[in-house]
């Protein structure tokens, strides 16, 4: 008697398809993994070793609480703190106080050239504030800059200098012109969004411009003003480049150059300089928590679905007046800083001065070709920001995904954790990195591996953040009718959820390409000579005194980055346009297979 067997048709196939059901939650579990074990790589294990370093003493390795207690005993250590909240201070006061107003005549007012002035301060806001320096060395450096020759060919030989960029003023000016893209891109974005109906109430209500400019217009952007107060504050806090090339000659400390003085000294003071990123750590940690307390729930930002094209507010007589104040900006953070790096990158020796004799592409030539180890960071540049860009989106995306699908319980953890670089500054990530990476077991000190891992890290934030904004605009219901259909979530992923997200993940790639392409502060403790970036290499070379040399490589990287941000926009709509394409054409093809019906 043979067995009969009792399974119907439709058990069998499930009993098929089990196998295949079984591997999804073994997927899930890979690539949950996968992204738990990238985030502790890459957050936790660099801040944990800052943090574990810190408590330890760097001759005998014990625990201790002295380097917390040396740091607030010595007037040398109390002086860059002090130094560094002057700056950051100052900083964010000059970026607002510039900002608000300058965004505001671009965006609501008859300014003549109104797109130009907003492409100049946008020019500004993609310049590394280090090269923005060179450039100002070269004018009003107090003995050989232009400037100050200029003015004593004015005032007479036995005039002193007009102006002195190796000062705290003179950082804090480079600081401030070099951070005002902040908030004139915030305010300005509140003001291109925000509705008009109340202003327009209130100017029927007999209301005149400044008093509807007080009472309505400014409120209604304040959250993007405290916002950009507090960016600006946190840039001007933790910035290196600067500080390093205008207050280091004149032996101004603040925290940013203390910390590379530690890692300078003879044995370097590694654990020292762990406790002494804490409180960099806790200031930017409670900016954050106040922004968040101050703007968490008030959205004053209304906005309208109705077109404001066209309105405008007249300034009169002021137009001119005001277009000659925008251009101030762009004048001395784009124009001048400019025009002294292109013109001593094209002399032989600039000491010379400017004659057809002494200009040349030489050093040109020589960055490009004529010395390997600038070649090498040319390349190592390039290449690095690739592979820490597209990795760092393509964490951020995933991590964006099980956010904000809810994919796992606790998934807002992976979003927390992901966010945490933003309130760490370069410099302490590179400090973190440096702890972690450069021991036993991993030991990655002097690889490619451990800078791109750096920069990944440092910017994730940017691209989760960017990456659940697309999500929030993607619905879900076509990654449900496809799992319906069989798909797994993997492929669901791949093949309904990354095309939707195309031009947006390739802008988001941008934006994170081109602030690692220009970062210096992560890089500074990290780099060898085989693997030296641009940035590290200009850092370098201004010490050598080398400022032809420096000033062709400044020009080179900012021509990259410049040609970059120029792609950007075209490739992004080219990509969404192929993918609205596509759309359409799914969308068409079957209309016309059911018409003949």
């Amino acid at each position: 008697m043979g067995v009969i067997s009792t399974d119907s048709p439709d058990s069998a196939a499930a009993a098929t398809a089990r196998p295949a059901m079984a591997r999804v939650p073994l997927a899930r579990t890979v690539v949950f993994g996968a992204v738990a074990l990238l985030l502790f790589l890459l957050v936790v294990l660099p801040f944990g070793w800052v943090l574990n370093n810190s408590f330890h003493d760097d001759l005998t390795g014990a625990w201790t609480l002295g380097n917390y207690a040396r740091i607030f005993q010595s007037v040398d250590l109390l002086e860059p703190l002090f130094n560094s909240l002057l700056l950051a201070v100052a900083t964010a006061v000059i970026a607002v106080g510039i900002g608000v107003p300058l965004a505001w005549l671009v965006s609501r007012t008859d300014l003549p050239f109104r797109r130009t002035i907003r492409v100049l301060t946008l020019t500004a806001f993609v310049t590394p504030s280090f090269i923005g320096a060179t450039g100002w060395i070269l004018l009003a450096a107090p003995n050989s800059g232009w400037l100050n020759a200029l003015w004593r060919s004015l005032a007479g030989a036995e005039a002193g200098p007009l102006l002195n960029i190796y000062s705290m003023t003179g950082a804090i000016f480079i600081c401030g012109i070099y951070t005002v893209p902040y908030s004139f891109t915030m305010v300005s974005s509140a003001l291109d969004e925000m509705a008009v109906e109340l202003e327009d109430a209130a100017a029927t209500l007999g209301s005149g411009t400044l008093r509807t400019m007080l009472s309505i217009t400014i409120p209604l952007v304040t959250p993007a003003v405290i916002a950009s107060f507090i960016l600006s504050f946190i840039q001007g806090l933790t910035l290196f480049g600067v500080p390093a090339f205008l207050l280091t000659p004149t032996g101004i400390p603040v925290v940013t150059t203390k910390l590379a003085e530690f890692y300078q000294l003879f044995p370097p003071e590694i654990y020292m300089a762990a406790a002494y990123c804490m409180p960099l750590l806790l200031v930017t940690a409670m900016l954050f928590w106040m922004r968040r307390r101050i703007l968490g729930r008030k959205q004053f930002v209304t906005i309208s679905g109705k077109s404001r094209a066209g309105r405008r507010i007249a300034l009169g007589a002021a137009r001119w007046p005001a277009f000659g104040a925008a251009l101030l900006l762009p004048l001395v953070s784009v124009f001048l800083p400019y025009a002294a790096l292109l013109l001593v990158s094209l002399t032989r020796a600039w000491g010379q001065g400017l004659s057809w004799e002494n200009l040349s592409l030489h050093w040109y030539w020589w960055a490009l070709f004529g010395n390997s180890e600038t070649h090498t960071a040319i390349v190592n540049s390039l290449v690095f920001s690739t592979l820490a860009a597209t990795l760092c989106v393509m964490l951020g995306t995933v991590v964006a995904y099980i956010v904000e699908r809810r994919m796992v319980f606790g998934a807002s953890l992976f979003g927390a954790v992901a966010t945490v670089p933003i309130i760490i500054p370069g410099i302490v990530m590179s400090v973190g990195f440096f702890a972690a990476y450069t021991r036993a077991p991993l030991n990655l000190y002097g690889t490619p591996l451990l800078l791109v891992a750096a920069f990944a890290a440092t910017f994730l934030p940017i691209a989760y953040a960017h990456g659940g904004s697309i999500l929030k605009g993607i619905g879900p219901e076509l990654e449900r009718a496809a799992r319906s259909l069989g798909a797994g979530e993997g492929r669901t992923f791949l093949s309904i959820t990354i095309p939707l997200m195309g031009g947006g993940l390739l802008s988001g790639w941008f934006l994170v390409f081109i602030p690692i392409i220009r970062e210096l502060s992560v890089a500074v403790f990290l780099i060898t000579p085989k693997t030296n970036v641009m940035t590290t290499l200009i850092y370098n070379a201004k010490d050598g005194g080398n400022y032809e040399a420096v000033c062709a490589m400044s020009v080179l990287l900012l021509l990259i980055t410049l040609a970059l941000v120029a792609a950007a926009g075209p490739l992004t709509r080219l990509t969404t346009v192929r993918r609205t394409s596509r759309k359409s054409g799914r969308k068409t093809a079957p209309a016309e297979g059911v018409l003949p019906t």
